[in-house]
């Protein structure tokens, strides 16, 4: 099935996003997390803490979690964390032969706050942190549901030293290679084609046609 591309009044980088990444660095997030996302966190760290020599990688929005076993194939000495918000979509997750991951129905924005005490505070970092599709928001006005645009951006940024975003809107991939670089990371935005598609969105996208962009990006290092 074809997919239509994605279609926006924005044409540009949103002249309001400096200000946004700006304004976020400079505030915490205080949305009440509640008890249910503690409980999924937990088994998180608890996943974790059973592998503590193991890099960790993050996949998160990843739906059926296709990407998630892929990960798990293409890092085999690694553990990879699947994380999506639906349960309808996890429960359709296919599992592959991997050993080395796991998925769990949860809120990311939950879940990244969590998670991220728990490193700090035990000295340990994400590998690298995967956002695969889709998430454009591609009216102006939901500029803050986008995630370079949402408070918690600088918390998702400080997770791991590298963070993958793949996209098939232009202008998202730009905004937030932006963000990154307006907090100091290093940022690449490429288009690219990818040898093997890892989610039903990138295959769906690649077989329509469309451009695939990729932001790759790097913390500055203190």
């Amino acid at each position: 099935m074809n997919s239509n591309l994605i279609e926006s009044p924005q044409v540009s980088i949103h002249a309001d996003l400096e200000r946004l990444v700006r304004k976020h660095a400079s505030t915490t997030y205080l949305r009440p997390i509640p008890e249910f996302s503690r409980r999924v966190a937990d088994e998180i760290i608890l996943f974790c803490e059973q592998y503590p020599e193991k890099r960790i990688i993050l996949d998160s929005c990843c739906g059926t979690g296709e990407s998630t076993a892929h990960l798990a194939e293409q890092f085999p000495n690694a553990l990879v964390i699947g994380l999506d918000k639906s349960a309808h979509r996890t429960k359709k997750h296919i599992a592959s032969e991997a050993r080395n991951y796991s998925i769990w129905r949860a809120d990311v924005e939950d879940v990244w706050r969590l998670l991220g005490e728990y490193l700090q505070k035990n000295n340990r970092t994400l590998d690298k942190h995967f956002l695969l599709y889709p998430n454009p928001y591609p009216k102006p006005q939901h500029i803050l549901r986008r995630w370079h645009g949402h408070p918690l951006f600088p918390a998702i940024m400080r997770l791991a030293p590298q963070t993958e975003l793949r996209t098939n809107w232009r202008v998202y991939a730009e905004e937030f290679c932006q963000a990154a670089q307006i907090l100091g990371c290093k940022a690449v935005c490429e288009d690219f084609v990818p040898e093997m598609p890892i989610t039903a969105f990138e295959r769906k996208y690649a077989a329509s046609g469309h451009t695939l962009y990729k932001v790759c990006t790097a913390a500055k290092q203190h």
